[in-house]
């Protein structure tokens, strides 16, 4: 049984600041990879545990390079590198296909514009103001639970903040029993209480191998959308705007801040938005490179 893990950052154990979350914060972003690569071994051992064989990491934060290769195990494959569009169209979720049984969601956080967030946004917070599916705002987890869903890839676990789990329950409704586990307490935007490892990692490992065996044995949905699917994204400044429909085939404007893109399937429709977010930066940042 193969098992896909997608890994971004801010919903990891003991993760507050913007310090342990980029190269530049120094020895807190040392330590910040290592909270973080203990989260996804503690998944990795828990999907283990219930017999999976075979475990792909797609890691989702940054340049796409925090989590320490030699502290996994050996079923484990990492997936890390620059999410340019061209080798990551559909970003955090690269790699998966329909060979997955199912998709354990570790270190995530709310949605952008999220009240109390914690490290809130979505995709890109320098430019993302909001998302929607056909309607619907998204944020990460059900942006990769819709790219999961469209390879019939159900969510079996998702691991973040507090303030995580109202926007997982309501978009995952649809999959089933889907595990959350708590890392931490928001209390502002870079302020949270924290639970240690010593708690978040066996309870990584009880839900991780929970999830596994849910899936294993049918009690979990992934999440779908019906085409044609409209996806449209609203920047935070009119130049954003215009630098994505410069340099983005299939996309068109709907106001002065929103862009849209329609197309048969949602991961088409979300992969014209993720090119669209690569292009609006004029420079490209470290994570694109």
């Amino acid at each position: 049984m193969k098992v896909f893990i997608c890994a971004d950052m801010e919903g990891a154990t003991g993760i507050v600041h913007k310090d342990q979350l980029l190269p530049d914060g120094g020895p807190a972003y040392a330590a910040g990879c290592a909270l973080l690569t203990a989260d996804v071994a503690a998944a990795c051992e828990g999907a283990l545990a219930a017999r999976a064989t075979e475990i792909l990491i797609s890691e989702g934060h940054a340049h796409m390079r925090n989590i320490a290769l030699e502290a996994l195990p050996p079923q484990a494959r990492l997936l890390r590198g620059p999410a340019a569009w061209p080798q990551k169209p559909h970003c955090q979720v690269a790699g998966v296909d329909p060979s997955y049984t199912v998709a354990l969601f570790v270190g995530f956080h709310s949605r952008a514009g999220t009240p109390g967030g914690l490290l809130s946004h979505t995709w890109a917070g320098a430019i993302v103001h909001e998302i929607t599916v056909n309607g619907a705002v998204v944020g990460e987890t059900a942006i990769n639970a819709l790219l999961c869903g469209a390879h019939g890839i159900p969510v079996g676990l998702v691991a973040g903040a507090d303030d995580l789990i109202a926007e997982a329950t309501a978009d995952l409704a649809p999959c089933g029993p889907v595990s959350f586990v708590s890392t931490k307490q928001p209390f502002g935007f870079n302020l949270a209480a924290c639970w240690p490892p010593s708690r978040t990692g066996p309870a990584l490992r009880e839900a991780a191998s929970a999830a596994v065996t849910r899936a294993a044995t049918g009690q979990l949905r992934p999440l779908t959308v019906s085409g044609p699917v409209v996806a449209t994204l609203d920047t935070h400044r009119r130049e954003m705007a215009d630098r994505m429909l410069l340099a983005t085939p299939g996309l068109r404007r709907d106001g002065p801040r929103r862009v849209v893109a329609e197309a048969p399937t949602v991961t088409d429709a979300l992969g014209t938005l993720w090119r669209a977010v690569t292009e609006a930066f004029h420079e490209p940042q470290g994570w694109l490179r």
